[in-house]
């Protein structure tokens, strides 16, 4: 009986233990299955963090403009329309902070009737070199006016110098830039295709010739803080050239004749000053301008004539030389912490060697003052109400669109403008 009773507590230990270790087992198996989701958790969320530290690493920013312009009689009249409203620009940039000291930017527009990319480069800080940065691609050349944002200019348009010799503003290429720490120096050099051209106002995407433009501009700052004035003194210059490729015969300024042999560079050369006064006056008060002045060709797209033609004949399809000079000058005052007056007279003279009956459509200069007033509803949104005055030099070679000669076109524009900038 005794035997009995320990083999039976036996056998109820040894069930017992056996169904402690299915229990066990049957845990850690529940315990193994949690861990592997627990982890596949931890996979998703890592690769989350690491899609949203490099969404975090791109910043966003645009603006769009929206327009109404009324036109003198004469700019429009053949089209029967002299107001019209459309979207002046509408431009959404990408930043892309890759890495410490690299930076990516794309910027399409996509203004009526053009879709267009208007910035797409990268910039890298040099090492060991503070305040030196390459950039490469396709960006603003080095001017101020060029560079001064459309978001952020007084006046609705660049001035007609710049609009002439810097056409489309972009280049393609590769600048150095320093943008002094420890100095109040600011220095660029670029060098970039030098494809566009004043006649078809583009820029050509891939390089036509062998040769590379340059750019290169120093700004000196001076700020003296006690008197709430700052101060920027700059010069600025471009080196290039054009290839003839069509034709040998060269029209000059002064509308004389010369040939050069196939192949041959055109030079493109100017040499520019630029200042800019900043003053702490009653809201704020600047005065700024630049003059430019030198030398721009224009390659011909027709083939040459025979040596026998015409001098007229000629010059009708030669290459073209152009001496011309410019400046513009801005007076922007404050008023309130709302609005801005601006007062800008540019001037252009595409043609330095001819006036008067001489010049034609081409060659004719422009004076230009643009009365602006903004309104700065918010931080986002900004109204621009715009007059510009043109005055062209008087020439019989020149015909309005009523084919009426040597008279002053009734081309002056009113300009209303709503940007909204985020």
């Amino acid at each position: 009986m005794k035997n009995l009773f320990l083999i039976s507590i036996l056998t109820s230990l040894t069930l017992y233990g056996y169904s402690q270790t299915q229990v066990i087992d049957s845990l850690k198996e529940i315990i193994e299955n949690h861990q592997g989701k627990l982890n596949a958790l931890d996979e998703r969320v890592l690769t989350n963090e690491s899609d949203l530290s490099k969404l975090n690493k791109i910043k966003l920013s645009g603006y769009v403009q929206a327009q109404w312009e009324n036109y003198g009689h004469d700019l429009f009249s053949n089209y029967g329309a002299e107001n019209t409203s459309y979207i002046r620009r509408a431009r959404i940039k990408f930043t892309f902070e890759a890495t410490d000291g690299v930076k990516l930017v794309l910027q399409p527009d996509f203004s009526t009737g053009n879709v267009a990319l208007k910035d797409a480069y990268a910039v890298v800080n040099i090492p060991k070199l503070k305040g030196w940065t390459v950039w490469a691609g396709q960006m603003s050349r080095p001017d101020y006016e060029v560079e001064y944002s459309s978001s952020s200019r007084e006046v609705m348009e660049r001035s007609l110098l710049v609009r002439s010799i810097y056409p489309g503003e972009r280049e393609i290429g590769a600048k150095l830039e320093y943008s002094g720490t420890s100095s109040p120096l600011m220095f660029q050099l670029m060098v970039m295709n030098g494809n566009f051209t004043s006649t078809n106002n583009t820029t050509i995407a891939k390089d036509i010739d062998s040769r590379k433009d340059l750019m290169g501009r120093l700004v000196y700052s001076l700020k003296m803080s006690s008197s709430g004035i700052g101060v920027d003194l700059g010069v600025n210059g471009y080196y290039g050239g054009s290839r003839a490729a069509k034709n040998i015969y060269v029209k000059n300024s002064d509308l004389t004749l010369d040939s050069l042999s196939m192949g041959d560079y055109l030079k493109k050369q100017w040499v520019g000053a630029e200042f800019r006064l900043y003053a702490d006056f009653l809201g704020g008060l600047s005065l700024k301008g630049e003059y430019i002045a030198g030398t721009n060709s224009f390659p011909s797209t027709t083939a040459s004539p025979a040596a026998n033609a015409t001098a007229a004949t000629k010059l009708a399809s030669a290459n073209l030389y152009r001496n011309f000079s410019g400046y513009y000058i801005y007076l922007i005052k404050n008023i309130g912490n709302k609005n801005q007056a601006v007062i800008r007279y540019d001037f252009f003279d595409p043609n330095t060697k001819i006036s008067g009956d001489k010049a034609g459509s081409s060659d004719i200069s422009y004076k230009t003052i643009t009365l602006a007033w903004q309104y700065y509803l918010n931080d986002f949104i900004r109204i621009t109400a715009q007059y510009a005055i043109l005055n062209n030099e008087k020439s019989a070679l020149v015909n309005n669109y009523m084919g009426v000669s040597g008279q002053e076109l009734k081309d002056n524009t009113f300009s209303l403008r709503i940007q909204a900038k985020f």
